[in-house]
């Protein structure tokens, strides 16, 4: 074989496998027994780099730190649906209470009967006076009452004589418990009477005054009941007062022309 051609072969051959041992070393895995260690080049001491800081110049200050706090969160509370039992309502009560206006005037007209008792004399049996009337009344506050009263009574008297007599009165009425149902009451007053006496032809006029005690039951709005009892005192102011026999002696002879006695009255006032 010519050496030529065997020259050329192997240069071939070392072109070719220089590239291949830079790749393998390059590439070689740790242990491998055809990697040749390359000589690995000392490392370069750290170099220290100097800041120069020019006069005037400041650095930027550093941004503060902001903390983002979120605001509570917000509660809301419902309220539990409220239950209601239906109550059946309580029965209706059939009470009347009498309560009148303050300052309201009312009118009333009062019809009653009545009866009166003058006594007697020794050995005379008297049936008492009864009869029985009518009233007009007039009530501006509920403490103050105006009555006017017309009466008509009959029976036998303090002689045993047949009497009948007609009277006229005027009396305040002062209540003293306005505003309750029951209410207590004092009349004072004055008024006239005529007297017929039939067996004797006799006729009396008086004059006198009286004063008592009574109740009034409020049984509505418009309609009351009363009771009372009232004294009276009256004298005889007919023209025979003057001159002739005087109306009453007594057991022991003494005469007058004044008398006394006691009144009760019952009725029914109607309210308007």
């Amino acid at each position: 074989m010519s050496k030529r051609p065997l020259l050329s072969c192997c240069v071939v051959a070392l072109t070719l496998a220089v590239p291949e041992l830079a790749w393998a070393q390059a590439n070689c895995p740790p242990g491998s027994w055809f990697c040749a260690e390359a000589p690995q080049a000392p490392a370069a001491p750290p170099q220290q780099v100097q800041i120069q800081v020019q006069p005037g110049y400041a650095p930027a200050p550093t941004p503060p730190v902001v903390v983002y706090q979120p605001p509570p969160p917000v509660v809301v509370y419902q309220q539990a649906p409220q239950r209601y039992y239906a109550v059946p309502p309580p029965p209706p009560t059939q009470v009347y209470y009498y309560r009148p206006r303050r300052h309201r005037s009312e009118w009333g007209l009062n019809l009653h009967f009545e009866g009166a008792t003058f006594g007697s004399r020794p050995g005379i049996t008297s049936d008492g006076i009864w009869g029985g009337g009518l009233g007009l009344r007039y009530r501006p506050v509920p403490v103050f009452a105006l009555e006017t009263d017309l009466d008509f009574v009959g029976g036998t008297d303090y002689n045993g004589f047949r009497r009948s007599e007609t009277a006229s009165t005027i009396n305040g009425l002062f209540f003293l418990n306005p505003q309750s149902r029951a209410q207590v009451y004092l009349l004072a007053g004055f008024g006239w009477s005529w007297a017929h006496l039939p067996d004797t032809g006799q006729d009396y006029d008086y004059f006198g005054g009286q004063g008592g005690i009574g109740m009034e039951f409020r049984a509505s709005k418009h309609v009351a009941l009363n009771f009372d009892a009232r004294g009276f005192i009256r004298t005889r102011i007919d023209d025979a007062a003057n001159y002739g026999p005087a109306e009453f002696t007594n057991a022991q002879g003494q005469s007058t022309n004044t008398s006394a006695g006691v009144l009760f009255t019952g009725g029914m006032t109607f309210y308007f």
